[in-house]
């Protein structure tokens, strides 16, 4: 007897590829949820003044891993100098021709250590504590200046897919954010301190700048360095956003670290100058009309 097969449903008729294309659409990616992300203490040797070598977005640093430092010793060496777990984690991968230990501290984050000489364990899966000795500082992959590359990301799956690195934050009391620019932070000086004592409490307060007591006066037709005062805080001033024009209220994502810029040429007339200063903690100050600027 001959019988007849229910029409199937229109989902089950639909072709894999498009069936997979559906699924994919109401699947949230692992990347995509809120991780815990530990507080890392810096990965330098205690006690001494390292500094930003290169910061985030600029030259090697602008792909996946564009939050990233370059680090070096202030004073003193860097080759050879000791490289610290930033957290707690376990030993994901070493390659040695760049000299690159990465360690995993779990829910889909890593820290990546980069160019160093040597390494106390490659063993995969070996616990690391935080503040523990990993190697040594090296210029594998970068020969000529010896540095220590540094970047925290988050990443997918058990072969860590999707990286992506994220703003440096450490214990020692010192955030950096996003502000715009290429080599963001270069030139700031860090200092690291024993794991779980002496860490200061993280500064809150936000910068502080004064208005300027006077305008500015400058020619016309010719770029010209204007300067002012240093903004107020608890620590580091780690630089400034400006905006140059009309705008009583006007905003820009214009960076610079020192209280300085050279101005390109302007047209005859009055503009003001407006300043956001930000600290090395990460607090933002507020956009402050610091004068006007005469061009004549």
């Amino acid at each position: 007897m001959l019988r007849l097969r229910p029409a199937a449903p229109h989902w089950q008729r639909l072709p894999l590829i498009v069936l997979a294309l559906l699924v994919a659409l109401f699947i949230v990616p692992a990347h995509a949820a809120d991780r815990s992300i530990p507080l890392l203490s810096l990965p330098t040797p205690i006690g001494e003044a390292w500094k930003v070598l290169q910061g985030y977005a600029c030259g090697s640093h602008n792909s996946w891993d564009r939050y990233s430092f370059d680090l070096v010793a202030s004073e003193g060496r860097t080759y050879g100098a000791p490289v610290r777990a930033a957290a707690d984690g376990v030993v994901f991968v070493w390659a040695k021709k760049s000299g690159t230990l990465i360690l995993h501290h779990g829910n889909g984050f890593y820290t990546m250590y980069t160019h160093m000489s040597s390494v106390v364990t490659t063993q995969d899966g070996a616990f690391i504590a935080r503040g523990a000795v990993l190697g040594a500082v090296g210029d594998r992959g970068a020969p000529g200046i010896p540095h220590l590359h540094f970047t925290a990301f988050t990443a997918d799956g058990s072969w860590a897919r999707n990286r992506q690195s994220v703003p440096l934050s450490f214990a020692e009391g010192q955030a950096f954010p996003e502000v715009g620019g290429c080599s963001q932070h270069q030139g700031t000086v860090v200092t690291a301190a024993q794991p779980g004592a002496g860490i200061p409490v993280p500064d809150t307060t936000p910068p502080r700048i004064s208005p300027l007591a006077a305008p500015v006066h400058i020619a016309s037709g010719k770029p010209a360095l204007i300067e002012w005062p240093a903004a107020q805080d608890d620590a580091s001033i780690a630089g400034y956003r400006l905006y140059v024009g009309p705008d009583p209220a006007g905003t820009s994502e214009w960076f610079v670290s020192a209280p300085n810029v050279e101005l390109p040429a302007l047209a005859v007339g009055p503009y003001l100058l407006r300043i956001q200063p930000l600290d090395a903690a990460g607090n933002q100050g507020e956009w402050v009309t610091l004068g006007q600027i005469l061009v004549e």
